[in-house]
C-alpha cells in the first residue's frame, strides 16, 4: 500500500510539474494574442506576484508584517533611474538598485527587527517616510517631488510592452522559484520557528536576529528588482508613487486572497486581486473601488486561509481513510 501511495503521490507531482509548465509556456506566448492594454495588465499582475512574495517570507512565514517595504521599492527604481542617467546600463543598475535596497535593509534591519508586532509595523512605515523625505529633497540627484526620467526604449509600443511583460514574469517565476527552495532549506525552518514562538526558537539555539535580518534581505533585494523594472517601463516615477505604502497594502491583501505562508498564494492572489480590479474598474465605473472593497471583504470572509488555504483543505477532505488510516 505505500509503495502504490509513494507512485501515486509521484504521479502526482509528475502532473502538477506538467500543468506548471503548460501555464508558463502560453503565459510566454501570451504577448503574441494580446494588445498593448492587457499586456499592461498582466505586467501588474506579474509585478504584485513578486511585491507579494516579498511580502510573504516575512509576513505569511516569520510574521512580522513590513508595512515601509515600499522604500525597498522606490530604492531600486530611483537607483535605476539615477544610474542610468549616468549612462550605466540598465542591468547593472538593477544590481546597483538591488545591492543598495539589500545593504539599507541590513542596516536598519539590525535594530528595527528588535521590535515586534505593531511596533515593528510602524516602526517601517516611518523609514520608509524618511527616506521618502530624501529622495523629495536631493533634488540634484533624484529630480525632487517633480519626478525624473529615464532613458526611453526606441522601439513599437507592442515590442516595448512584450519586453517588460517578459522581464516581469521571468522576475516573478524566479521569486517563486527562489522562496519554495528558501522555505524547504535549513533556514527556512527557522524562519518559520520564528512566527511559532520566537523566544523558543532562541531557547533552542537558532540565531533569531540573523534569521530576521537576512530574511528582511531577502525580501528588499526582490521587491527592489520589481521597482527596478518597474521604473524603466515607465520612463518616468515620482517620489509618491514608488514609495506608496499603497503598494504594501494591495500586497498584503493579495497575499489574504492567495493564501498567506504558501509559495503559490501570492502569484494567485495576484491574479485574482488585479484582474478583479480590472473587472470592476470596467463595470462600475467611479464606484469601481466600493466595489472592489466589498469583494475582497467578502473573498476574505468566505476564504479565511485563502484560495491556496481552501483548495489544501478541499484536498484533505478528498483523502479516503481505510481501517483507521490514511492512504
Amino acid at each position: 500500500m505505500s509503495t502504490e501511495r509513494d507512485n501515486a503521490l509521484l504521479q502526482k507531482k509528475k502532473s502538477q510539474v506538467l500543468l506548471a509548465a503548460l501555464i508558463l509556456v502560453a503565459l510566454i506566448l501570451l504577448p503574441k494574442f494580446i494588445v498593448g492594454y492587457w499586456l499592461r495588465v498582466f505586467t501588474v499582475i506579474f509585478m504584485f506576484g513578486v511585491i507579494s512574495q516579498g511580502l510573504n517570507i516575512m509576513a505569511g512565514y516569520m510574521g512580522y508584517i513590513p508595512f515601509g517595504n515600499a522604500m525597498f521599492y522606490g530604492i531600486g527604481a530611483y537607483s535605476t533611474a539615477v544610474a542610468m542617467s549616468h549612462g550605466v546600463p540598465f542591468v547593472l543598475s538593477m544590481c546597483i538598485g538591488a545591492a543598495a535596497s539589500v545593504i539599507i535593509s541590513v542596516l536598519f534591519g539590525l535594530p528595527v527587527l528588535r521590535l515586534r508586532g505593531h511596533y515593528f509595523a510602524i516602526a517601517t512605515i516611518g523609514l520608509a517616510g524618511a527616506l521618502l523625505s530624501v529622495v523629495e529633497n536631493a533634488t540634484e540627484f533624484t529630480g525632487g517631488a517633480m519626478g525624473t526620467t529615464l532613458p526611453i526604449i526606441d522601439k513599437p509600443p507592442q515590442q516595448l510592452y512584450s519586453y517588460f511583460y517578459w522581464g516581469m514574469l521571468g522576475l516573478m517565476v524566479g521569486t517563486t522559484l527562489a522562496m519554495g527552495l528558501i522555505m524547504k532549506s535549513k533556514f527556512g525552518y527557522g524562519i518559520r520557528s520564528i512566527k511559532a514562538n520566537e523566544d523558543a526558537a532562541n531557547a533552542m539555539g537558532i540565531n533569531t536576529t540573523y534569521h530576521k535580518v537576512v530574511t528582511w534581505a531577502i525580501s528588499a533585494f526582490f521587491t527592489s528588482l520589481a521597482g527596478s523594472i518597474y521604473a524603466y517601463w515607465m520612463s518616468f516615477i515620482a517620489p509618491t508613487e514608488v514609495f506608496d505604502v499603497m503598494l504594501v497594502v494591495n500586497g498584503i491583501v493579495i497575499l489574504l486572497v492567495g493564501g498567506m505562508g504558501s509559495i503559490l498564494g501570492p502569484v494567485l492572489g495576484a491574479f485574482i486581486f488585479e484582474l478583479l480590479s480590472e473587472l470592476t474598474w470596467s463595470h462600475f465605473g467611479e464606484y469601481h473601488l466600493a466595489t472592489l472593497g466589498i469583494s475582497t471583504i467578502l473573498i476574505v470572509f468566505l476564504l479565511p486561509k485563502g484560495l491556496i488555504g481552501k483548495l489544501e483543505s478541499l484536498k484533505k477532505k478528498s483523502i479516503p481513510i481505510q481501517d483507521g488510516k490514511i492512504y
